[in-house]
């Protein structure tokens, strides 16, 4: 723009300089060849004018102002053709991000199938009912929300990550799918061997969900949140779990939080095996083996959410 102006300037200077040296030509061939009349004279006057400003019109007004004009048409031309541009790209970008979207749910809807069927699995060889299942959902998806306003295991719990453990969560003991009735239901002590199949069903559960086709899912990460649950929640802080004997943070994250989750619904819950622990008597155990059997930091967040643990085993007794 300011070459423009300075341009523009030029050239009135240009057109005023050659109209005052036009001028002074002018008297001067008039005084030389005159005198004469004053209308021949102004006739001379205009023709000489006319010839002495006119190519300076042409150099310095015309030829700068059409090559602005081309300047500034070519300019509009590439404006318009950069806004048809960005429209048809809105436009494509709108399209591709409806088909994102519809994929997405198409993906979800595939997820969520899935998990149904596998919780339907599960649940079919659940020894003790279907609100084990929901319960130790609710528990672990408290207990995720609690670590996370702790601060604790941030990147386990970011984004929609919560959301995909507590989906995942069911499918816990889905291992127990390859345990004989027997041993499941059985009221008396095991023998060794039975215990043995008993903790067989975390490996279990780890070839189950490794076995299903979750390769299209939404979340990329909930077949390995699913296995780390099914194959770590009986490992212990100290290493003395199953089945791999792992120790403290070499444990998953996700499985040391339904192991609290599941071991505080199998206390307060009535077993072939066990009477039904009070609330107050599930915490006290869970206290007395935290650095034992469980993260610290999980049985702190247990103690914080106490009172919503009890709403749900009510709701859901």
């Amino acid at each position: 723009m300011s070459a423009r102006r300075h341009s523009i300037k030029v050239a009135v200077v240009a057109l005023i300089t050659a109209i005052c040296v036009g001028e002074v030509v002018i008297m001067f061939l008039l005084d030389r060849f005159g005198p004469f009349t004053p209308i021949v004279e102004a006739v001379i006057d205009s023709v000489l004018l006319v010839a002495i400003a006119l190519p300076v019109v042409i150099a310095a007004i015309y030829k700068p102002m059409a090559r602005n004009l081309d300047s500034l048409i070519e300019s509009e031309f590439l404006v318009k053709e950069d806004e048809r541009i960005i429209r048809e790209d809105a436009i494509e970008r709108e399209a591709l991000l409806d088909e994102l979207d519809y994929a997405a749910t198409k993906i979800s809807e595939r997820e969520n199938q899935m998990l149904a069927l596998l919780n339907s699995l599960a649940l079919a060889k659940d020894y003790e009912t279907g609100g084990h299942v929901i319960r130790t959902q609710k528990y672990l998806t408290l207990l995720a929300y609690r670590l996370q306003e702790m601060d604790q295991f941030q990147e386990v719990l970011a984004g929609s990550k919560i959301e995909t453990l507590s989906k995942v969560a069911p499918l816990h003991d889905i291992g127990k799918m390859g345990i004989p009735d027997a041993v499941l239901r059985k009221a008396g002590a095991l023998s060794d061997d039975e215990r043995k199949s008993i903790e067989a069903h975390t490996l279990i559960g780890e070839s189950i969900l490794s076995a299903a086709e979750f390769g299209d899912m939404a979340d990329g990460d909930l077949i390995t949140i699913a296995i780390k649950v099914a194959g770590g929640h009986h490992e212990r802080w100290d290493g003395s779990g199953y089945p791999r004997g792992l120790v403290g943070e070499e444990i998953p994250a996700e499985a040391r939080i339904m192991a609290v989750a599941d071991v505080y619904d199998a206390l307060v819950s009535t077993r072939p095996y066990k009477r039904q622990w009070t609330h107050q008597e599930a915490v006290a155990e869970i206290v007395a083996k935290k650095n034992i059997h469980f993260d610290p930091w999980v049985v702190e967040a247990l103690l914080l959410e106490e009172q919503n643990f009890l709403k749900v085993a009510a709701e859901f007794a």
